[in-house]
């Protein structure tokens, strides 16, 4: 018997009982489609956080003051200073590509025509450095600027959305923080949402120095940004950072009192959170299967059963038992295969609509397709083996006796 001829019988003998054999593959069709699914919908979420990170720069360090506890408490508090970002420009400034102090504080902002409530960060020019941060208008802070403590500012887009809604050009135009006059200097090009969810265009950047000394009134700081040239490089630095704070600060190893760690943590905890997601999916999925490989086996059980007599006629008349057995497995491929494509559309369709829904960007796998197809069909060559084999070994006189 040809493969085509095999083929040919198998899709009549599953088309006999047509709600039977979709009932079978209803297993199959389950697992392949949570895969697909979850897979599309994961590599999704993975490229948005990518995206983030970008915005971020994956290559950031972030020294903050305070001990983290593994609950995420600040514990033995204490402020770093200036002698810290010059200590650390002095040893460390040939293997960084900035040393960016900042303070930060929240403060309402206003024009004469509307008020909004946002972060004010107080930076040096090292900031555009360390953040590769692009601007859509006008220029960042210099040098001059902190030196003068210069009455002059910078504004996300979100900020300029809701101040000057109307004006196509605000670079040169003031606004107010409570007593303190401020010319725009600049626009920042738009950052998005960071992985935390802070919306990184809502903020005002003022000279560190202007913010320190006419708008707080202290010289505190509450955040230090560096970063590297590249990923390989981030732990050493974060190392030799933390050396030259515990000395500065005169502590001992265990007992630090501020906090240095990267985004390149927070991507790599995120991936493994995503890939620990699509591992649990593949597991239900693959249980899934192994019930779907389980009744095509019952149900290719039953049709040998019910068609003793046929492959009674069939071998009397010259059918070798190869032939009976490539027959059987065909059938059970073939129902295993169709349930598998039927999963892969419903799970195609499953995680476009989730991204619709999330307003995540999908990724569909060509990969993920290729092997979810080739695991249906060998799910259904191995369930299907037994049954197969059990009809090829029938006797012919014996099975065209049975009733």
């Amino acid at each position: 018997m040809s493969f085509l001829s095999a083929l040919r019988v198998a899709l009549g003998a599953l088309l006999v009982h047509k709600g039977r054999s979709v009932l079978t593959s209803l297993g199959i069709v389950i697992g392949i489609s949570a895969v697909i699914a979850m897979v599309s919908v994961g590599e999704g979420a993975r490229y948005l956080l990518e995206d983030r990170l970008d915005s971020l720069g994956k290559n950031l360090i972030l020294i903050r003051p305070g001990s983290r506890t593994a609950q995420g408490m600040v514990a033995d508090f204490e402020p770093l200073t200036a002698e810290d970002v010059r200590l650390l420009r002095q040893r460390l400034g040939h293997e960084l590509v900035a040393i960016a102090p900042s303070q930060t504080t929240q403060r309402l902002v206003s024009t004469s025509a509307a008020h909004h409530g946002t972060s004010i960060v107080g930076c040096t020019h090292d900031l555009e450095f360390v953040r590769g941060w692009q601007m859509q208008a006008g220029r960042f802070i210099s040098a001059e600027d902190v030196k003068k403590m210069a009455p002059v500012c910078i504004i996300g887009v979100t900020v300029r959305k809701k101040l000057f809604p109307h004006a196509r050009n605000v670079v040169g135009k003031t606004l107010r923080v409570e007593r303190l006059d401020l010319r725009i200097i600049g626009v920042m090009d738009s950052k998005g949402r960071s992985p935390t969810g802070a919306d990184q265009d809502d903020q005002v950047f003022m000279p560190l120095t202007t913010l320190q000394r006419k708008l707080v009134g202290e010289e505190r700081l509450n955040l230090i940004l560096t970063s590297t040239r590249s990923q390989s490089e981030i732990e050493k630095a974060k190392t030799d950072i933390t050396r030259v704070l515990r000395a500065n600060h005169h502590i001992r190893p265990g007992h630090e009192t501020f906090d240095v760690n990267s985004v390149y943590e927070i991507s790599d905890l995120a991936r493994t959170v995503t890939t620990v997601l699509q591992l649990l999916v593949a597991i239900v999925a693959g249980i899934s299967l192994v019930v779907g490989g389980i009744g095509i086996m019952n149900i290719m059980m039953v049709s040998v059963t019910e068609r003793t007599r046929e492959i009674g006629i069939r071998m009397a008349i010259g059918a070798t038992p190869a032939n009976v057995l490539v027959q059987f497995l065909m059938e059970a491929m073939v129902l295993s295969l169709t349930g598998g494509l039927i999963g892969v559309a419903l799970g195609l369709s499953a995680a476009i609509g989730l991204a619709q829904l999330t307003g995540w960007p999908i990724i569909i796998s060509p990969t993920a397709v290729v092997v979810a197809c080739g695991v249906s069909g060998a799910v259904g060559v191995f369930f299907g083996y037994y049954p197969a084999w059990k009809a090829s070994r029938l006797v012919p006189i014996e099975a065209l006796r049975h009733e």
